[in-house]
Formats: structure tokens, sequence, C-alpha cells
């Protein structure tokens, strides 16, 4: 009789995981209405991607823009330079 083989050692450690895991489980697990925020990020960015802006803040962030796609946000505080108030 052969011995029952067990699963395989990876190496791996830790799982790492990705942006779109922790988005859906933020959404399905905890409720999160993300069409709705993405909504308010498109309503607040609206003009700037009319417009051409790169970037726009509002709600006390920085919105980054390419083209027609706002890519990040980052907090307004750290999106300020020095000196700049």
């Amino acid at each position: 009789m052969k011995p029952v083989s067990s699963m395989p050692v990876t190496g791996f450690e830790i799982a790492v995981v990705s942006d779109h895991a922790l988005l859906r489980y933020l959404e399905r697990r905890h409720g999160l209405d993300v069409e709705g925020l993405r909504a308010e990020i498109c309503a607040a960015c609206r003009d700037g991607v009319r417009y051409g802006a790169k970037a726009v803040l509002a709600d006390g962030v920085k919105f980054i823009i390419a083209g027609d796609t706002v890519v990040t946000c980052l907090e307004r505080k750290r999106a300020e330079r020095k000196g700049k108030g």
C-alpha cells in the first residue's frame, strides 16, 4: 500500500493580498459601496478631466489624472510642496 502524500510545501511564508482582493473583501464582507465611492470621485474630477487637468484638489485630497482616468489619490498634506502653504 502506498503512503498518502501530503500537500506539497510551496516555500511561501505569507499570502500576498492584491489590491483587487482587498477591494472585493471590503465590498463583500464589510458592505463598502465601491460604486458609490467611484461616483463621488467621478463627480469631484469631472471638470478636471473635461479641461485636461493633471490633478484635482477636492474633499481634502488630491486626485491624480491621466487622460480621462483618475489614477490615484494622495493625502493633501503629502501632495502640497513645502513652503506652498
